[in-house]
């Protein structure tokens, strides 16, 4: 979660995703840092200028020392950047990123899995959860959403 990100809709995620990495151990954690660009496709096709800025663009969320970060410029994922069978998911937004990268992944040959508690959107017209869940186990397996 960026800060740039978090509005009415999403900041419950800041505490949920908190207490995953706190409470859980994966072998791996990967943390996405969007950065936007005044020339940018969402700049220039959605009049997104959002997360232009460095402080915009900082982590609100105490990542742990062993978080690999990589910076993106678009939705999906810069490069095939995991290994293994299957991913856990969260952030912001489920409908957005975290749906392009469960794509990106799924067409790697990785299982995204995507934790409920800890998707939300900063949308303020949202693709509903239940949308979303109907969505995932179509195109990803009944197991993508946890």
């Amino acid at each position: 979660m960026q800060k740039g990100f978090i509005n009415n809709n999403n900041e419950f995620l800041v505490k949920n995703i908190e207490n995953l990495l706190k409470n859980n151990s994966f072998e791996e954690i990967i943390a996405t840092k969007f950065v936007n660009r005044p020339d940018s496709q969402y700049c220039k096709f959605l009049n997104y200028e959002r997360l232009c800025d460095e402080k915009s663009q900082e982590f609100a969320i105490a990542l742990p020392q062993k978080t690999k970060i990589i910076e993106k410029t678009s939705y999906a994922l810069p490069r095939k950047i995991v290994g293994g069978s299957e991913v856990f998911l969260c952030g912001t937004d489920y409908d957005a990123c975290v749906l392009a990268i469960a794509y990106q992944l799924f067409d790697s040959g990785i299982q995204p899995h995507i934790i409920l508690s800890c998707v939300g959107s900063a949308s303020n017209n949202p693709l509903s959860k239940e949308e979303f869940i109907k969505l995932c186990k179509r195109n990803f397996g009944e197991k993508s959403i946890v």
